[in-house]
């Protein structure tokens, strides 16, 4: 689960494209990226994304103006 993943060249009417990220934090989109390259890397050396299943990604401002957002993604894993 993470944030709004503001694909380019895929523009989702709910992406909020106000939500900012500081510099400790990568954006969601590259969460995924970089979890499917290291998946491949540690399970298989051809390269090969491992990631398969699902995601979720969630990222709101609240009538209060608060901003509500996955911000910690887990990742699991079999073998």
């Amino acid at each position: 689960a993470v944030g709004n993943l503001h694909i380019p060249g895929y523009e989702m009417p709910w992406e909020d494209k106000t939500f900012l990220y500081p510099s400790t934090m990568a954006p969601p989109l590259q969460v995924l990226i970089d979890c499917s390259n290291g998946a491949s890397d540690y399970g298989n050396k051809f390269g090969e994304p491992l990631i398969c299943g699902w995601t979720r990604n969630l990222g709101h401002r609240l009538q209060t103006g608060e901003r509500f957002e996955w911000v910690k993604p887990i990742m699991m894993s079999g073998g």
